[in-house]
């Protein structure tokens, strides 16, 4: 196996000439020790990255549409009941537009 990080190649890729023989870069690793450690090894993720993650899935099932907030603004607007302050609006306009520069 060949880890090169030249020319494009791919990172990791065998090297037939050298059975039995890890190669990383210029370095070749023929102990036994070596070829141990090269297949024992191990990857820890933190709880953190688990649990956002988890995080991510549970983000990802939920619905894109509130359906009851929906048909109750549906309802209120049918009823002629929805009334929108234009000040409250503008000002929501303006405070996310200040922020942004912020």
């Amino acid at each position: 196996m060949k880890i090169d990080l030249t020319n494009n190649q791919p990172l990791v890729k065998k090297n037939d000439n050298n059975q039995g023989r890890l190669k990383l870069g210029q370095m070749t690793v023929d102990s036994p020790e070596a070829k141990e450690a090269a297949s024992s090894d191990k990857v820890n993720i933190s709880t953190s990255s688990k649990l956002y993650q988890r995080a991510l899935d549970l983000a990802t099932l939920a619905p894109d549409i509130r359906s009851e907030k929906v048909a109750d603004l549906t309802a209120k607007i049918a009823a002629g009941n929805y009334r929108v302050s234009s000040e409250a609006v503008a000002d929501s306009i303006i405070r996310k537009s200040v922020s942004e520069f912020v």
